[in-house]
């Protein structure tokens, strides 16, 4: 069972649209892949499928396996479970984190959960073998907060594999790539690669769908791919 925890430093960075598109990168390779939303202001349904007026979720129930009966799957085979209509009978984030083990039904399975911007990440219970990827955009605010979030982690002694990914990288911008470039040569812990800014990714979450299905030949399809790949190989490595 592999892991993966997605949060934006800061709100509209992006993390349901990299969240649903990976979930497709990394389905296919066949294996098992679970989608979780647990931002009640996220719509990760939305990018897989989902109907625009489906409501519920698991916030919806009073216990994980009631909730399990909203788990849909999109035509790639990605299972995801959608947040709900913020009721929360019963669940919170944490309690449905630690029940998706229960859906372990390989070691291959993957489990992607999209994280609220606004929920730290020490409120995670996260292990050794967990990836957290938090998302920035080369922005003034991003580039502040993830000097600060490397400062609470370096007194957290964290345990996990922490990362920042890039995302809506625009590289004919002038200042995203001055700080790109600094964050590439002076910020521990960014991943080496980043999502580039493509306009498809929006129109394929117009049709309620992904980007790299809308236009496999994209540089987005290339982007998702790629950080699928890089993905594997550092689980592989916790593997050993």
């Amino acid at each position: 069972m592999k892991r993966i925890f997605l949060k934006g430093i800061k709100g509209g960075t992006g993390t349901t649209s990299i969240v649903a598109n990976l979930a497709c990168a990394l389905r296919k390779s066949n294996v098992p892949v679970y989608a979780i939303d647990l931002d009640p202001k996220g719509d990760l349904g939305l990018h897989l499928g989902l109907a625009w007026e489906h409501q519920l979720g698991w916030s919806d129930y009073p216990n994980f396996a009631s909730a399990c009966e909203q788990f849909h799957q999109d035509n790639d085979g990605v299972k995801f479970l959608p947040y709900g209509s913020r009721s929360n009978l019963g669940l919170d984030f944490s309690s449905i984190i630690e029940s998706c083990q229960q859906l372990n039904d390989s070691d291959d399975s993957w489990f992607l959960f999209d994280c609220p911007a606004y929920v730290d990440v020490h409120r995670y219970s996260l292990n050794e073998d967990d990836i957290f990827l938090e998302i920035i955009n080369c922005d003034a605010i991003c580039h502040s907060f993830a000097f600060k979030r490397l400062n609470t982690l370096k007194q957290a002694e964290s345990s996990w594999q922490h990362y920042f990914l890039t995302n809506k990288y625009n590289s004919a911008s002038e200042i995203e790539s001055d700080l790109l470039q600094l964050w590439q040569t002076e910020l521990p812990l960014i991943a080496p690669l980043y999502i580039n800014k493509d306009e498809v990714i929006k129109e394929a979450t117009a049709f309620r769908n992904v980007a790299i299905n809308c236009a496999p030949y994209s540089v987005a399809n290339d982007d998702f791919e790629t950080l699928a790949g890089w993905l594997v190989s550092r689980a592989s490595q916790n593997d050993q």
